[in-house]
């Protein structure tokens, strides 16, 4: 499960680096090719005035991502206090509570 989490983070670390070389070389390429036709240099200016909504919404992502790990962490918290509850006959209702918030911390 870990190995998924690493690999999700690995997905969003590719896409923030795709966005920021990315849009720099797509405006690049549509001003070269605006010089040939003009129609092409509408869609780079509108591309250049929305920059700034496309990064916030990068940002935005990167976000939600860490939210979603910490939510994730808590889940498998549960799922490891639930297993260690079923596996061990000896184990109190305060101690799961402890370890439950120590993991947390």
């Amino acid at each position: 499960m870990r190995e998924k989490k690493a690999n999700d983070s690995g997905v969003v670390r590719w896409l923030q680096l795709l966005a920021a070389v990315g849009i720099p070389l797509v405006l690049v390429y549509l001003a070269l090719v605006g010089l040939v036709n003009p129609q092409f240099a509408e869609l780079r200016e509108l591309v250049s005035s929305n920059r700034d909504a496309i990064i916030s919404n990068r940002d935005a992502i990167a976000a939600n991502t860490s939210s979603i790990q910490r939510l994730e962490d808590r889940i498998d918290l549960i799922a490891e206090l639930l297993i260690l509850a079923a596996t061990n006959e000896n184990i109190t209702e305060g101690e799961l509570r402890n370890l439950l918030n120590a993991g947390e911390s």
